[in-house]
Parts: structure tokens; sequence; C-alpha cells
């Protein structure tokens, strides 16, 4: 067994013992899993063929029951986002006996359920600062090993990374768009962590940023001025003074480790028309907007591909006959599960990006305002990259609104304890007078 292999089973196999005694442990080792998922590593020959991401997320359910946590409590159901996010999952069931492939649509049921109980998991698990600020460190060094990796070791395909990314992200566009919301995560560990935090984010930053560029997907790079305008815009104070020289760091950063292969691709979005590629995207667009026109209420999960001969033939042509996807999240979300799933979906992600700016609305404390700001321009980069891709099933789509319901529960826990009575000062007797 190669050393990286023991390396990784024995962390995985720490994380679930001490689960039992923290829950918390348990979803680090779901997040190493996902950032070095066995399968997709070189090293990963090594293990046995075990569903690592299943036995994971099954310690962490017990794990999380066994410490008698509630699914059900406030903390999970209050939040907003968390009833549409219900909402989205309660239409799609619905939609499911009616779609046009059941077994498809069963699947993809099957997925958002998962990604609903992630959801709810994460939100009763990470219940204290130190918690909240592991996971976001360990997004920034489960990315920073993908950048390492492409560094050192990168596999291009027509000047594009592959291989890169975690189980549901396993391609260019999808580990661009995963890797997008730790940007403003990394200015948040430069800008307001301790010592160690910022050395690792300073150090993570030109990888994760040269893996992005990599990738070379024009969608993420349009996600990125999106991100570092709202940067500027959601900032106030002489906070956006500090955003602006962000942007502008990562700016020269971009520019440093920009190939003529980057330039080359980047420069076809001003000229989409002579692409085939986003013509096809914009062709798939139109279809699914006819498909949502003649079918309102969806038709199932996957349903769309399953129909693109008929709503897109061209592009099927053009594509050897195979099925294709809508590469719009919002319009693959529409044409499956209805105008009313795309509105519940719609909903989940509007009511997160509510209670984001509810938190920096309500918080004096400077940590939490800066936490919040960072969540919701990652969030917004992400979602910006959503627009070109389907991504309705990604898991950072559900970590990002799970962990700002965390972090509200911890500001509204924060105010309900009461500040420290203060007694009045005991009264002192006058002192006699020297003639006395």
């Amino acid at each position: 067994m190669s050393i990286a292999a023991a390396a990784w089973v024995t962390a995985f196999g720490l994380g679930l013992l001490a689960s039992f005694r923290e829950p918390y442990y348990a979803l680090l080792a779901y997040l190493l899993d996902y950032y070095q998922h066995p399968p997709l590593r070189w090293w990963g020959v090594d293990l046995p063929a075990l569903s690592w991401t299943q036995i994971a997320a099954g310690a962490l359910l017990l794990a999380f029951l066994v410490r008698r946590r509630n699914l059900f409590g406030r903390e999970i159901l209050g939040h907003p986002q968390t009833r549409w996010l219900l909402a989205f999952l309660a239409v799609a069931a619905l939609v499911t006996p009616f779609a046009v492939s059941l077994g498809r649509s069963v699947h993809y049921l099957g997925d958002l359920a998962k990604l609903t109980l992630l959801y709810g998991l994460i939100i009763g698990t990470v219940r204290t600062r130190r918690q909240f600020h592991g996971f976001l460190m360990v997004m920034i060094l489960g990315a920073a090993v993908w950048g390492i990796a492409s560094y050192f070791d990168p596999i291009r395909q027509d000047g594009r990374l592959i291989r890169v990314g975690g189980p549901d992200s396993f391609n260019d566009n999808s580990a661009a768009a995963h890797l997008l919301p730790t940007l403003p995560l990394l200015a948040l560990g430069v800008w307001s962590g301790g010592w160690w935090r910022r050395i690792i984010c300073i150090v993570a930053a030109p990888f994760i940023v040269n893996t992005i560029m990599l990738c070379n997907s024009r969608g993420a790079t349009i996600a990125v001025a999106v991100s570092f305008l709202a940067a500027t815009v959601l900032a106030r104070g002489r906070l956006r003074l500090a955003a602006i020289g962000m942007v502008i760091a990562g700016i020269v950063l971009g520019a440093a480790l920009a190939d003529r292969r980057f330039l080359a691709r980047q420069m076809t979005t001003l000229d989409y028309e002579e692409d085939g590629s986003a013509m096809g995207r914009i062709e798939s667009w139109k279809g699914a907007l006819r498909l949502i026109g003649e079918h309102p209420f969806g038709v199932g999960g996957g349903g769309f591909d399953v129909l693109s001969p008929i709503y897109i033939p061209a592009v099927v042509e053009a594509h050897g006959g195979e099925e294709r996807a809508a590469h719009n999240t919002y319009l693959w979300v529409g044409s499956d599960w209805g105008i009313l799933g795309l509105l519940c979906f719609t909903l989940f992600i509007g009511s997160t990006l509510l209670e984001l700016h509810r938190i920096r609305g309500g918080t004096r404390d400077r940590r939490v305002y800066l936490e919040s700001l960072a969540l919701e321009i990652g969030l917004i980069g992400f979602l910006v990259a959503a627009f070109f891709i389907n991504r309705p099933y990604a898991q950072i789509l559900y970590w990002l609104p799970a962990l700002t319901a965390s972090l509200r529960n911890q500001q509204l826990a924060e105010q309900a304890v009461p500040a420290p009575e203060v007694l009045p000062a005991p009264a002192r007797l006058p002192l006699p007078s020297p003639s006395a």
C-alpha cells in the first residue's frame, strides 16, 4: 500500500472513530472523501472498492442520532431556506410518478433527498465557531490539494484541465464552479484569520487560482468577474477599499498565471456566434424554454435529456445522436421539475442570500460580518457559473446555505446569552473629619 493510501485510510478511520464522541469528525471524514475520493486518485487502487462516501455519510447520520440530536429541531427547520428546500423536494416527489423516464426521475429524486439530508446534518453538526471555521479551512485545503496536483501533474485536453475535482465535479467546468466560492474564503482568511490561517490561505491562493484558469471555463471567468463586482458593491465603508485591494491582487495574480490557451478560449466569449459550443448552449436554452412552455408541470428528473432529440434535434445530431443536457442549471430544473419546482429552487437560493443580509444587518461582530459577506460572494459566484452548466445537484450548492444557517444559529445563540449582571458598588460611609 502506498504512503498516500495509508495516510488517507488512517485519517478517514480516525474521523469515523472520533465521530461517536462528536459527529463533527464524521463530517470531516466526509469532506476528506469528497476532496480525495479514492476511486479518482492514482493511489486509490491500493484500497478496497468500498462506497467510501456512503460509509462516511452513514457514520455521520448514526453519530448525529446517537448524540440525540434532532433533525426536526428549530435550529434546522427554523430557517426559510430549509423550508423552501423541503418544498422543492416535495415537488420533485410529486412530479416523479408522471416522469417520462421513471427510473431516471427516481435516481435524481434520490440525489436530491440525499443532499437535503446532508444539508440538515451540516446545520445540526456545525454548531460552534471553531467547527464553522474548520469546515471553511477544509474547503480551502481540499481545493489547494486539487491545485497542487494540477500544478505539478496537469492533464490537459484541448487546452483544458481534465481529471480534477470531486465525485460530483470531476470535469473542468464543474470543478471550476466548485472552486469559485473558495476565492472569497481565501480573502477572509488573509483578512481576519490567525497567523496560521493567513499562511495557509496565502500559500493556497496561487494553486487554486491556477486550477480555475487551467480549467479554462468561460462561465467560471464570467462568474469571477461578477464575484469581484459583488465584493465591491456589498462591502461597506473602509472594508470596500480592502475589497478593491483584494480584487486588484486577484486580477494581478490571474494575469501572471494566464497562458495563451486560456486567453484564446476566453476571447471566444466575445465572438460566441462563431463558436459551435456556445451556439449549441443557446440552442439548448431555447429548447428548454420550449419544453417548459409545453410541460409547465415538468417531465421528471432527467426528462430534458430524454426529450432532447425532440427539442434540440440539431444539437443532438451534431453530437452523433447522443442525448444532450440543457447546459443551464435553472432551465434544467424548470424543464425537469416544472415551474413550481423552479420557483421553490429559486426561493431556496434567494432566501439564503436574504439570510446572509440579515446576519450582517444584525451583528456588530466584525468576524461574523466578514464571514457572511464571504459566503454571499462565494454563492453568487457559483450561481453565475451555474447559469452555463447543469449543477442543481452539486454538493456545494447545499453546503453554502447550510453554513449560512449554521452561522445564523451561532449569531442567535450569542445574542440569547444575557449580559453579565453588574452589581452596584457597595455604599461607603463618610470618613470622619480630622477635627472630629
